[in-house]
Order: C-alpha cells, then sequence, then structure tokens
C-alpha cells in the first residue's frame, strides 16, 4: 500500500461484489430445500433456479466491485504523472500464488504498455516488468473461469533467472461477460506489443 494514502481495493468492496450475487441466488435454495422437504411439486425448480440466479448476480454485480475505482486510481496516476502519455488497460491483478477468500483479484489498478516495460499501478501495489523478461503472453484460468464468466491474461517471462508471472483480468465493462470478451483484446494488444502473433488455438504466442 503506498503511504499516506488511503485503502482503495477493500474488504468491503470485495464482498459487495462476490458475496451479494450470492445472497441473490440463496433464496432460491433455501425454497427449494423447503419444498423438498415438504414434498412440494415446485421443489426441483426452485432448486434449479439457485445455480441460474446465482450465475446471472454474478455477471452482472461482480463487477460493483471495483465500481468507482477506475476514476480514484486514474486521478493518483494523474497527481504523480501529469504529463504521462501511455496506453493503459483497468484490470484486476494478481500474482501467481495469490489465494484471496473474497476476489481472485490482490489489487486492481491499470496495466501501462511502456515501450520497453510493463507498469502495474494499482490501488494498493505497484510494479513492473522489462519487456526484454517478458517471453509470452497467454489465458490461463482463474475462478471466473469455472462458471464461465472470465480468465487471466497471463505475461509470463523470466526475471534474474526466475520465472515471473503476471495476471490480469479486464475489468472495463459492466459486466463479467463483457469484461470476458475484452480479455481477447488485451491480449492482441499485449501480444502486439511484444512483437508475437498469438496462436488461434490461444495456447500462446509464437514468433512472427
Amino acid at each position: 500500500m503506498r503511504a499516506k494514502e488511503k485503502p482503495l481495493w477493500t474488504v468491503g468492496r470485495q464482498i459487495l461484489g462476490n458475496v451479494l450475487p450470492l445472497l441473490v441466488g440463496l433464496p432460491f435454495l433455501v425454497v427449494g430445500v423447503l419444498e423438498f422437504a415438504r414434498g412440494g411439486t415446485w421443489a426441483l425448480a426452485w432448486l434449479a433456479g439457485f445455480p441460474v440466479a446465482t450465475w446471472l448476480a454474478t455477471n452482472f454485480l461482480s463487477p460493483l466491485a471495483s465500481a468507482g475505482l477506475k476514476e480514484e486510481v486514474a486521478r493518483r496516476l494523474q497527481r504523480e504523472r501529469p504529463f504521462e502519455k501511455v496506453e493503459r488497460h483497468f484490470v484486476g491483478f494478481a500474482r501467481p500464488g495469490y489465494r484471496g477468500m473474497l476476489d481472485p483479484h490482490e489489487d486492481v489498478g491499470f496495466l501501462l504498455l511502456h515501450a520497453d516495460r510493463l507498469e502495474f499501478y494499482g490501488a494498493e501495489r505497484h510494479l513492473e516488468l522489462w519487456r526484454s523478461e517478458v517471453k509470452a503472453v497467454r489465458f490461463r484460468p482463474n475462478p471466473h473461469t469455472w462458471v464461465g464468466l472470465g480468465r487471466w491474461v497471463s505475461v509470463e517471462g523470466v526475471s534474474a533467472g526466475k520465472p515471473v508471472r503476471l495476471l490480469v483480468e479486464p475489468r472495463e465493462k459492466a459486466t463479467l461477460i463483457g469484461n470476458l470478451v475484452e480479455s481477447g483484446s488485451v491480449r492482441r494488444k499485449l501480444a502486439a506489443w511484444l512483437g508475437t502473433v498469438p496462436e488461434p488455438n490461444a495456447k500462446g504466442p509464437k514468433k512472427n
């Protein structure tokens, strides 16, 4: 976390975006169980409604976790670098070893594409990866993948002789499906920045 800056990627935001969808679907489960216990004819319909309602709520409500963060982080970046002009994408970020109880994103902020390096400027974290260290850009699964609502764009390479991986997921759109589609564009732009062409099967880039 940056000194003297209030935390932005808070537990409250993560609860709003990731627990709230479950609360939307939970009544279907409760009513379904009660109906099943008393032999009601609509029990299966209510139980089937639980995953459907939860999936829809997750798609539309999960982006609430980062609502307003884009503007707040952008203001911080503008204050620090008022004259910087560089391509940037608003993303959720995580390191490979991160395991969040409430959200797969360790932080949320901007991925900046400098000529010589990638930079993640987040609400709480800041890191850089030199272009010469990056070897591949590919998709990898995250918790959203298992329900068809997302995936990581994984920037992979070697730094100081050790493998490194920077995982990002777009947070530009109002729905998870919209961000899933956007991830394809982000990967293509990163591949172009690196000077590679993504393979059609999305398993990784190859040299021109």
